[in-house]
């Protein structure tokens, strides 16, 4: 089982990265952080803390798409299964975004600040302070799904749907699921956003 989650990872402000550089991040360049963000060219993994090799394993999920709401960046992930029990636990309990600059010669969108990877911290603590780190129940009220059930094996008793119902509503029901659960993670996405965020990556 994998688990999705919406969650903050950067926002506007005057921040100093780990190389020193102190920058202010506008409205406009974290928007344009959401809008550049491809992960059908280059998906950023979830990492325990800022690997030097980024193609270094393990890579603990990825990061599926990027929202803009209120000043926050956020984004939605999918998470494995050793990541969450970490932070459960209280192991990890910051994130830290890491970004390819406009200009930087792997930047795959140039022009604005790419996402190649979201760090989870231990001790250490974020550059970017004041956001809401994900937090994950003992199993209520999470969306959970599997990435491969092959459709002659879905049935209405696999997701307690009434007798009648098709494979079709049992995938519109997750997403609906996941919608809901998106709302609740962030407020200001309206549900039609939350199902667009959604659609493609809950898959039955």
């Amino acid at each position: 089982m994998t688990e999705i989650k919406l969650f903050q990872i950067f926002r506007t402000g005057t921040f100093t990265a780990m190389n020193g550089l102190t920058r202010e991040y506008s409205e406009e360049d974290v928007n344009l952080m959401a809008a550049a963000y491809k992960p059908e060219i280059r998906p950023a993994p979830l990492v325990l803390g800022h690997p030097k090799d980024q193609d270094a394993e393990p890579h603990m999920g990825r990061v599926e798409s990027l929202i803009f709401k209120n000043n926050v960046l956020f984004a939605l992930a999918t998470f494995a299964d050793s990541l969450v029990d970490l932070i459960r636990a209280g192991s990890y309990r910051h994130v830290s975004a890491a970004f390819s600059l406009p200009d930087s010669p792997d930047n795959p969108t140039p022009g604005a600040f790419y996402l190649r990877h979201v760090a989870f911290l231990g001790a250490m603590p974020p550059a970017v302070k004041g956001l809401v780190p994900p937090s994950f129940s003992d199993g209520s009220g999470l969306v959970s799904f599997s990435s491969e059930i092959p459709g002659a094996f879905i049935n209405a008793d696999d997701f307690n749907l009434p007798i009648g119902y098709t494979v079709g509503d049992a995938h519109r029901l997750a997403l609906h699921r996941a919608a809901l659960q998106i709302q609740r993670d962030c407020p200001a996405v309206s549900y039609c956003e939350a199902v667009k965020l959604v659609d493609g990556v809950v898959a039955l």
